[in-house]
C-alpha cells in the first residue's frame, strides 16, 4: 500500500512538471508570436474607430481610422482625408486590443496613394517634417520612386492659373501628412 501512495504521489509530480513545462512553452510562442506584430496590424486591429495620432512634429490627428497599409494609414478627419506615413508617427491613442493581418499580399505603397491624388488633381496640403510647422498647398504634378512635385497655390483659392506661386520638389521621406478631400478613392 506504501508502494502504491509514492507512485502515485511521483506520478502526481510528473504530471505537475510537465504541465507548468507545457504552459512555459506556449507562454514563450505567445510572446514570440506578439514580438513579430507590426504597427501596421496593431493599427488595423482598429480600423473604423476612432483614433488619436500624434505625428513627429507634435501635429495631432483625430478621426476614423479608414485604411491601414504597411508604410500609411488613412484617417477620416472630419471634412478632409489625411494620408499619415507610419515611420512619421509618433504616439497612437485609441487602438483596441484586437490585430489583424493584411487581406493583401501586394503592399499599397505611399507613393501609390500620392499617384491618385495626382491623377485625380486633387488639392492637397503636404505637412513637412520641419523644427517649424511648415506646410504646403497645391496639387501634386509628379510622383517620383522617392519624391513628389507639387505646384504651389495661394492659400483660400482655387486652381486657376494667376494664383499659382511656383513648383517645389519634396522627398517622400519628408513628408508628415498629406490632408486632401474625403473623396479620393484609396
Amino acid at each position: 500500500m506504501r508502494w502504491e501512495l509514492l507512485f502515485a504521489d511521483l506520478e502526481a509530480q510528473l504530471h505537475a512538471a510537465t504541465q507548468q513545462d507545457l504552459e512555459q512553452r506556449v507562454n514563450e510562442l505567445a510572446r514570440i508570436e506578439t514580438a513579430q506584430l507590426t504597427l501596421s496590424e496593431a493599427l488595423r486591429g482598429s480600423l473604423d474607430g476612432k483614433v488619436a495620432i500624434v505625428m513627429c512634429t507634435g501635429t495631432a490627428f483625430h478621426g476614423i481610422l479608414h485604411k491601414v497599409e504597411p508604410q500609411w494609414v488613412l484617417l477620416h478627419e472630419g471634412a478632409r482625408s489625411v494620408i499619415l506615413p507610419l515611420a512619421k508617427m509618433q504616439r497612437v491613442q485609441g487602438l483596441g486590443a484586437r490585430r489583424a493581418k493584411t487581406a493583401s499580399h501586394i503592399p499599397f505603397t505611399l507613393a501609390a496613394a500620392l499617384r491618385i491624388l495626382a491623377r485625380n488633381r486633387a488639392m492637397v496640403v503636404l505637412e513637412l517634417d520641419s523644427s517649424r510647422n511648415a506646410a504646403m498647398r497645391g496639387v501634386l504634378d509628379q510622383v517620383g520612386a522617392d519624391f513628389v512635385q507639387i505646384m504651389q497655390l495661394a492659400d483660400g483659392v482655387g486652381r486657376d492659373g494667376e494664383n499659382r506661386q511656383g513648383s517645389a520638389v519634396v522627398p517622400i521621406a519628408a513628408l508628415v501628412a498629406i490632408a486632401s478631400s474625403p473623396d479620393n478613392e484609396f
